[in-house]
């Protein structure tokens, strides 16, 4: 799917630039709650990089077959827009995951207090 990244703890939705941006960082804070979260994109990123390979060599063998020019220009204009496409779309496919040790503390009880919170039934 392509969206923008979000904060696993808070549900920040990061922008466009600030994914972009994270491309080259392992690990990213997020500007709402101030926690550290891990950055994946590889896996999904070489999917679409073959996706769009295999794609882009389809359409250049049949435009080259097919074509009455006798260049190869169009074959390498259509190349490089779809390398433009997938710089592009690589930021929108950048997962967020948290690290150990992140959570919230649990809440603390007030001295000669029980041990657990009760629940009401």
């Amino acid at each position: 799917m392509l969206k923008l990244p979000i904060c696993p703890y808070c549900g920040f939705k990061f922008d466009y630039s600030k994914a972009r941006k994270s491309l080259s960082e392992k690990e990213v804070k997020c500007k709402k709650c101030g926690k550290i979260m891990s950055v994946s994109y590889k896996l999904a990123a070489a999917k679409t990089a073959v996706l769009f390979f295999v794609f882009l060599v389809f359409v250049n063998t049949v435009y080259l077959f097919h074509s009455k020019s006798q260049t190869i220009i169009p074959n390498i204009i259509l190349t490089v827009v779809f390398i433009f496409v997938y710089l592009v779309i690589v930021p929108l496919k950048i997962k967020f995951g948290k690290i150990d040790g992140q959570e919230d503390p649990p809440e603390k009880l007030k001295k000669n207090r029980h041990r657990h919170k009760k629940t009401k039934k």
